[in-house]
């Protein structure tokens, strides 16, 4: 007889020698989602394993394939598939019929949805500057050109520097480097930022026959982790980026107004490239669901190139 402690069910059952945790939670009257049968064709019976990986079975061909389909981490196992040997943490992560259509909506049983993953990765927020003087003065099919124009030079820049612009607000954009988990995300965020820098520079001299005011733009960064996925209904989804470092780098670039700066990143970033780069001052900020102050660097030029 082997342990399982459900964390999600706050119990503790056993299962008999050869038996699966699926099987076992069925046995004792817990109503585990299992959408196919228990035949690894879905993944709403995943279970997360909290203690005790030791403690069970390798994966077999039909899990192997499921869990590299859906990228799923060691630590994310397929409850009909995983018989334990000894005594294991567990903790179901679909727990009634709302979340097996959630995982579902996507194509049925052999089509599950992924889960999100925890990444490390560096975040940038850009935004204009004025912008809503900007739209206020300029004609409509200007407005939508510009930024036409904008987001094409900026989106070319952000790829050149393997980052990823997962979305846009209107004004702005959230760009993502290390999804492609390349260990040099945060050199090149500083990099497409002082290029992206430059080369609006250079975009706001060639608009002035179509916009009779600046265009400057204004970034705010922060490195650590996030958590990568795909949320919203079937139609209407879209990969997206959370967490606190996505939080808190939105925060910063949102100082750049009340401090008159074009370029703030967080300190962790900064300690990362202070050799490489010069600033033009720094600052204590309050941000927005975090406790106390928090220093942020304004870049201002680098000094030589960062190195790969």
């Amino acid at each position: 007889m082997a342990a399982i402690e459900l964390v999600s069910d706050d119990i503790s059952i056993e299962s008999k020698p050869g038996q699966t945790i699926l099987d076992a939670a069925l046995d004792n009257g817990i109503n585990h989602v299992h959408a196919c049968g228990g035949h690894a064709f879905c993944s709403t019976c995943r279970v997360r394993i909290e203690e005790g990986q030791e403690n069970l079975n390798e994966k077999n061909e039909a899990e192997m394939k499921l869990a590299d389909k859906l990228g799923l981490p060691p630590e994310i196992r397929l409850a009909c598939q995983t018989t334990p040997t000894g005594k294991v943490t567990a903790r179901r992560l679909v727990l009634d019929q709302v979340d097996a259509d959630v995982i579902m909506q996507y194509g049925g049983a052999n089509e599950p949805r992924s889960l999100g993953v925890e990444k490390e990765a560096s975040v940038l927020f850009v935004d204009i500057a004025d912008y809503t003087a900007f739209t206020e003065q300029t004609p409509a099919y200007d407005v939508v050109h510009v930024l036409n124009r904008y987001f094409f030079i900026a989106g070319n820049i952000i790829k050149k520097y393997n980052g990823r612009i997962i979305d846009y607000y209107g004004d702005g954009f959230l760009a993502i480097f290390g999804l492609d988990d390349n260990p040099n995300h945060a050199g090149d965020l500083i990099k497409a930022g002082f290029a992206l820098q430059d080369a609006i520079d250079e975009f706001d001299r060639d608009i002035h026959s179509l916009v009779d005011r600046d265009f400057k733009i204004r970034l705010g960064a922060h490195t650590g982790h996030i958590i990568w996925g795909t949320i919203g209904i079937k139609g209407m989804e879209k990969e997206a980026a959370i967490g606190d470092t996505v939080n808190f780098a939105s925060r910063i670039e949102q100082a750049n107004k009340g401090l008159n700066t074009k370029f703030l990143i967080s300190e962790a970033l900064f300690k990362k490239f202070k050799r490489w780069c010069t600033v033009s001052g720094s600052y204590e900020i309050k941000a927005k669901g975090k406790e106390g102050t928090h220093k942020v660097y304004a870049l201002d030029r680098m000094l030589a190139p960062v190195p790969d």
